[in-house]
């Protein structure tokens, strides 16, 4: 055979290989997306303790979120709509503020005392998103969420389980990509083993057990491929 034979079927080979990997994607693709995420948290109380002291109330400041979701998309049951499986993160960088009774004596809990915590949550997000025939670009979902919030403060860090429930509309004009927005009840369960929040003048604050109940809502554009 002539160079000039086996140049073609090289030529071929790619083209044919080229032509399934396209046939590929086509058959499969939109099954993955991918979501950059911004937004806020709000609420959030947890219980103080000090050495000598009653317990106080702190509030988290309510603070802006960033953070990144992407997960895998396959049809529903019986071709109802989708459901989808994702790994979701965002931080939350804010503050305590405390509220404390005027008429007991504490002299390390005052109104300018405001430690910085971050709040890192990593979650598993089970999805379903539901097809409107009359509005096909447009699908409102609900999602269950489980995993862990790292919790960190200037004197110690510590991991808790994490839990929520949510809903949201995904809206995509074009093929591969749109936006999404979403609200959800995100609790934290404080371990009632006790966590180190600020040493100050020998004497140490730390973090009770309990639930820390917090409301998050999020946006941000969305990629299908």
């Amino acid at each position: 055979m002539s160079q000039i034979g086996l140049l073609r079927n090289v030529v071929r080979r790619r083209y044919l290989f080229i032509a399934l990997f396209v046939s590929a994607v086509a058959a499969h693709g939109q099954k993955y997306e991918i979501t950059p995420l911004v937004g806020g948290s709000y609420g959030g109380t947890i219980q103080l303790e000090q050495a000598s002291t009653p317990n106080v109330q702190a509030h988290v400041a309510d603070g802006f979120i960033f953070g990144l979701a992407g997960g895998f998309r396959f049809d529903g049951e019986e071709g109802e709509g989708y459901d989808a499986i994702e790994f979701r993160w965002f931080r939350q960088d804010t503050n305590l503020f405390l509220t404390q009774d005027p008429l007991v004596a504490t002299p390390l809990i005052t109104s300018s005392f405001r430690p910085n915590i971050a709040l890192d949550h990593f979650l598993g997000d089970f999805t379903h998103e539901f097809t409107l025939k009359e509005a096909p670009k447009i699908y409102p979902f609900v999602t269950a969420s489980l995993g862990a919030a790292r919790m960190s403060t200037p004197a110690s860090s510590a991991t808790r389980f994490a839990f929520g429930i949510g809903t949201g509309v995904k809206v995509f004009p074009w093929k591969h990509w749109g936006f999404r927005l979403g609200v959800e009840y995100l609790p934290i369960v404080l371990h009632a083993e006790l966590q180190r929040l600020v040493c100050a003048g020998g004497c140490i604050v730390v973090l009770n057990g309990g639930v820390m109940n917090q409301f998050v809502f999020n946006m941000g554009p969305s990629f299908r491929f």
